[in-house]
């Protein structure tokens, strides 16, 4: 008996793991249609059910398992490819983005722009938390010689324009943006550097003011300083010391979302 439960056992346990194989595509409720498909489909490519570079099923396939119909199909796969977890080929089929996709933060990016209130306070601290851990791990992978080379050349690209006069704002900007953009690289971590790129581009603006109001106020000095602190520091073993560099870093910055 004893081998016949273990047969039986064993018999339930692969009944359980098919079922769990296509645990994706079985049928779902009708609320919100288009976000479960969005929901599932996503669930299946995050527990690896899809894996990247795999073809999903075709329409109609998608239809008859998730027992809805084909515009919700459409829309949700519509949806995925707008944010870049899904790619169309032409005359093959739909398949899972193979590689990491800017636009899968898009969504993230948009959330932020279109929140109030305390979005700002928020943005400041999501800023704060990537570069800080940008910093660590530079610090911790301990950076190469021909990446400490860029660097200082961005940085004296960014001092050279913010010797100028008259100063041109925007160069200034754009050099700075530089600057922590190499910074990113330097990680060798696409993720991030994708992370970083879309944090950029909701602070360019702040950004820019903070360049205006730095000049005007006649303290360029405190960009130029701030900068080669940070790459002094990033030189160092002491996170601390690197943390405050960062966080001095802001002080003007912080201001622009006050004001």
């Amino acid at each position: 008996m004893g081998y016949r439960k273990d047969i039986i056992i064993k018999a339930d346990a692969g009944d359980y793991m098919k079922e769990l194989d296509k645990n994706y595509l079985a049928p779902i409720a009708s609320k919100s249609m288009v976000d479960i498909v969005v929901s599932r489909l996503t669930e299946a490519i995050i527990s690896g059910e899809l894996k990247p570079g795999d073809q999903i099923p075709v329409e109609s396939e998608l239809v008859r398992k998730f027992g809805v119909g084909r515009n919700t199909v459409r829309e949700a796969v519509r949806i995925l490819v707008a944010y870049g977890v899904l790619t169309i080929r032409r005359a093959e089929g739909t398949y899972v983005c193979d590689g990491f996709s800017p636009k899968v933060l898009n969504p993230m990016v948009y959330s932020i722009i279109l929140r109030s209130g305390s979005s700002f306070n928020e943005l400041i601290g999501l800023r704060e938390v990537v570069e800080n851990g940008i910093m660590q791990m530079l610090l911790e992978k301990r950076i190469s010689e021909e990446q400490w080379k860029v660097l200082y050349q961005k940085y004296e690209k960014l001092r050279g324009y913010l010797m100028e006069d008259p100063p041109d704002f925007q160069k200034i900007a754009d050099a700075d943006i530089e600057f922590h953009d190499e910074l990113a690289r330097s990680t060798e971590n696409a993720a991030i550097m994708i992370v970083h790129s879309n944090i950029v581009e909701l602070t360019k603006a702040s950004r820019l003011k903070t360049i205006e109001t730095v000049i005007q106020k006649g303290d360029r000095q405190y960009l130029i300083d701030t900068h080669k602190n940070l790459l002094d520091k990033l030189a160092g073993t002491n996170m601390e010391e690197l943390y405050q560099a960062i966080n001095d870093s802001y002080f003007y910055w912080r201001g622009v979302y006050k004001d």
